[in-house]
Order: structure tokens, then C-alpha cells, then sequence
């Protein structure tokens, strides 16, 4: 009976506090455009921000923030006061969801893998003159819509505390969006995906 009631202990502790809670994530890599999209967009620089909060050791919740830069190769020129300025799109993407998290070796290596919700907006920018005001962008165009991500992914302890990791994430977006042109995407509703893959950096705490 000892026997069994220490397992539970140590199997309680295991999955209730032995492990980092909060994990805040920054990652860099490539926007990978498909299905609707693949004509008219192009491969592109992508970064994510990304928070995650785990109740429990094996499950995180998940909200984040993902951005690739002119995939649409958007390069045109609005004329102001202050001479023409450049305007670039901008592709961005928050996902809302859940992960499931696989640790090995004590917590130091980790797999997870999941998904959720996901919402995305493709809007074109105008290059600001100044950090200290703002100019209106009159002729930009947006378009948007709702769709769903999955996720898979791994990261490894930089050090013995585990506040610190690197590891690879890959997020595959499924959205419907629509509104005007941007680039040359027609203005009709259309079914993107995006398979966007990163290198990571994560402080848990």
C-alpha cells in the first residue's frame, strides 16, 4: 500500500509541479504559401511571438502572433508631402489553441503537437517617415478571414534549469479569406494555406 501511494505521490508531482508554467516564445524562418494562394504569392520571410500557459504538465494553452513579409510582392509608392513612401504587404496570423507536449530526458528534450483556431489578415503598409507621427494610407488594401492551424514541433534545454530552449516549429494555416486585391490575388474568397516553419527561442518560467 506504501508502495502504491508513493507512485501516486510521485505521479501527482510529475504532473502537477515539476515543470515550467509559463513559456514565451520567438521564432524566425520561411512562409511557405499553398492551395488558392500558390500563383500569386511568393515564398517569404516569416517571424511568431507566441505565449504559452500549461495547467498541467503534458498540455499547454496557446496564443500567438505569426507575420511574413511581402509575399504578395507588393512594391508600389504613395506621394506625400514628405515624397513618395513605399508601401509592402504584410501577411499576419493569430492562432488560438492547444498543444500537446511530449517530455523526454527529464523535461530537457521535448515533442509537442496540436492546434486550434486561427485568424488571418493580409494588409498592404505604408512606410511611416517618422516613429512620431503617422500618415494615412488612403489607396492600401486588406483582406481577411477565419480558418483553423496545426501544429508540430520539438525543443531542447539550454541549461538545468530549463528556463531557456531552441527548438524548430511548424504551423500549417487552413483559412478562407477574402476582400480586395492585394498584389495580384483576385478579389473573391479564396482557400489559402500556409505552411510556415521556424527556429525558436523559448524562456519558460
Amino acid at each position: 500500500m506504501l508502495t502504491a501511494v508513493g507512485a501516486g505521490s510521485a505521479f501527482a508531482q510529475s504532473w502537477g509541479r515539476d515543470f515550467q508554467r509559463n513559456h514565451v516564445t520567438a521564432g524566425i524562418g520561411a512562409a511557405v504559401p499553398g492551395d488558392d494562394l500558390k500563383p500569386y504569392y511568393k515564398v517569404a520571410p516569416t517571424w511568431s511571438f507566441n505565449y504559452g500557459f500549461r495547467p498541467v504538465k503534458y498540455f499547454q494553452l496557446d496564443v500567438g502572433l505569426d507575420s511574413a513579409y511581402n509575399s504578395a510582392d507588393v512594391n508600389d509608392y504613395l506621394d506625400t508631402s514628405y515624397g513618395p513612401l513605399r508601401i509592402r504587404d504584410f501577411q499576419f496570423f493569430v492562432p488560438m489553441g492547444g498543444r500537446v507536449v511530449a517530455p523526454l530526458a527529464k523535461g530537457r528534450v521535448e515533442f509537442y503537437g496540436g492546434g486550434g483556431a486561427a485568424y488571418a489578415r493580409y494588409t498592404e503598409l505604408l512606410k511611416q517617415p517618422s516613429d512620431y507621427f503617422q500618415i494615412g494610407c488612403p489607396v492600401c488594401q486588406a483582406r481577411d478571414g477565419w480558418g483553423a492551424y496545426a501544429l508540430l514541433g520539438g525543443s531542447v534545454a539550454l541549461d538545468r534549469s530549463q528556463h531557456f530552449r531552441l527548438g524548430v516549429l511548424s504551423r500549417v494555416y487552413m483559412v478562407n479569406t477574402s476582400g480586395p486585391t492585394i498584389g495580384t490575388t483576385p478579389s473573391v474568397k479564396t482557400s489559402d494555406r500556409w505552411v510556415n516553419t521556424y527556429a525558436t527561442f523559448t524562456f519558460s518560467f
